[in-house]
């Protein structure tokens, strides 16, 4: 079994870029199988039964015997969670599916950066098959898993920020116990998660954050965090289509996008019949100031069965855009064929020369969906990726009353976490138009989603190089905590067109 520690460590280290210089002050502890992260050079782990001091973010289920510690108590009474993630299938009639389990959010400081679309956040969520949550948040489990909870703990002293519930078939929850806590004595400040990784993979992110940075700044250890947009920005938007069918039909959605003057991505499934149409666009895209990325040659599961046909497919897609543009540099970006990301692909990826992956849908390969962009596990830090789940697709316009509500209310996740919002749509063919009736619904359904972006303000439409371009740049910062309690960072030239921000106690700060 996957151990919690990496996907918690890389959901951490997005937060604050690289951070060795902080170090001595971040740690990654174990407590039984409950990763620890100490905050500060005065937090201390107290096994000799002194009291706790300093910041402390505890994950997963504490030893019984320090669940007093952390302000908790066993609760065997309380209904046992096993199986109650479970979810099925979205239908053609159905709005969305989701699971009996949910998590409940209470208000407190820490959550004002919280979307109100997940302070209600169900376990599972579907709104497309079993494979798409267009709110953009992952599963959390009831398997055991690093992903999972176990339930049956509640407060004894801390602070309920979230509670666990349980919805029966009459509509009625029921408590099943404590998700997120914060205890706070003179000394020290505890959040605690029950799930070994915490909220990494979602904006909920942000109450670590909140917790890192700013918690109690007079009297504990506060560490910068990282912001995930530039300077001036509140929150980044891009766009894309996932060409697996016939790329010249999306030629009225570039060509209004163009008029608009909003950069326009398409990733390519190189091994598609291409006739001059197809490739007439692909040039104007680029042509336009937009990103081409590779949507795989053929489009297999995984990239491949293996590790070898993996970095088969993803040469093989480079390589096409190398012979049909020889002058011209091959793409660095891609976004996977079915959205599948077992780590030994992107292990692959990186060593076809990929630089960056569009990736995490609620589907599947939990580590590889995170609620910041960074450097993804498993691949030696070769990779920095994107999440971005939210699907333009006429089944789900059309079951949800012909809407975009949907997908506003996760943009508006992403802006109260000052992150980045992608979102994607798909080319026809005569086999397949993804359920829209019309070009003209489909065009229509992208107006009126740019529409709701444009009127929140300091809003950018980049297209997808420019977004990953950035993430690259943060992910390659070291911010240094110094003994005047000033903060420096190394890696910001000022070449670069666009400044990172970090927050300290409240304010943010330019670099």
């Amino acid at each position: 079994m996957l151990r919690p520690a990496v996907p918690l460590r890389t959901a951490l280290f997005r937060t604050p870029g690289q951070f060795p210089e902080t170090a001595p002050v971040l740690r990654l502890t174990r407590d039984g199988d409950a990763p620890e992260i100490l905050c500060g050079p005065s937090a201390s782990l107290s096994d000799s039964g002194s009291p706790l001091s300093g910041k402390r973010l505890v994950f997963g289920p504490p030893a019984p015997e320090r669940t007093g510690a952390l302000g908790l108590r066993p609760a065997p009474d309380l209904p046992p969670l096993v199986g109650q993630d479970a979810c099925p299938p979205c239908s053609s009639t159905e709005h969305h599916t989701e699971s009996p389990a949910y998590v409940r959010y209470s208000a407190h400081p820490l959550l004002q950066d919280l979307s109100p679309a997940l302070l209600h956040r169900p376990f599972t969520r579907f709104d497309f098959a079993d494979e798409w949550n267009n709110l953009g948040f992952g599963r959390i489990r009831t398997d055991g898993s690093p992903w999972g909870v176990q339930g049956g703990i509640t407060v004894d002293g801390a602070v309920e920020l979230a509670g666990m519930y349980i919805r029966d078939a009459s509509g009625q929850s029921v408590y099943a116990g404590s998700y997120l806590t914060l205890l706070d004595t003179p000394a020290a400040s505890i959040l605690w998660c029950a799930r070994p990784v915490g909220p990494a993979d979602s904006t909920e992110w942000t109450i670590v954050e909140r917790f890192l940075s700013d918690w109690r700044p007079d009297d504990l250890p506060c560490l910068p965090c990282l912001q995930q947009t530039p300077a001036g920005c509140r929150c980044l938007v891009t766009m894309r289509l996932d060409c697996d069918e016939d790329i010249s039909s999306a030629r009225d959605v570039f060509e209004w996008y163009a008029g608009e003057g909003i950069p326009f991505s398409l990733a390519v499934k190189t091994g598609l019949p291409m006739c001059p149409a197809d490739l007439a666009m692909l040039e104007d895209v680029r042509a336009a100031g937009g990103t081409l990325l590779s949507h795989s040659h053929t489009h297999p599961y995984n990239w491949g069965a293996t590790a070898e046909e993996a970095l088969a497919e993803a040469t093989a897609s480079r390589q096409w855009f190398r012979d049909t543009w020889p002058h011209l540099p091959a793409p660095a970006l891609a976004v996977s064929p079915f959205h599948s990301n077992p780590p030994y692909a992107m292990r692959a990826l990186a060593q076809a020369g990929f630089q960056g992956v569009v990736s995490g849908i609620i589907h599947n390969d939990p580590e590889y969906l995170l609620g910041r962009a960074g450097i993804v596990p498993f691949a030696d830090g070769a990779l920095v990726s994107i999440s971005q789940q939210s699907m333009l697709h006429g089944d789900c316009y059309r079951r949800q009353g012909n809407s975009v509500d949907v997908h506003v209310q996760a943009f508006e996740a992403q802006y109260a976490a000052r992150g980045i919002f992608g979102y994607l749509d798909h080319p026809f063919s005569e086999r397949y138009q993804y359920g829209w009736e019309s070009k003209a619904q489909r065009l229509d359904a992208h107006r009126r989603l740019v529409g709701a972006l444009r009127d929140r303000p300091d809003v950018w439409f980049w297209n997808q190089e420019q977004c990953f371009r950035f993430v690259r740049a943060c992910s390659r910062l070291r911010l240094r905590w110094n003994a005047d309690d000033t903060v420096t960072a190394e890696g910001v030239f000022p070449e670069m067109p666009y400044r990172p921000v970090y927050r300290l106690r409240g304010e943010e700060h330019i670099l």
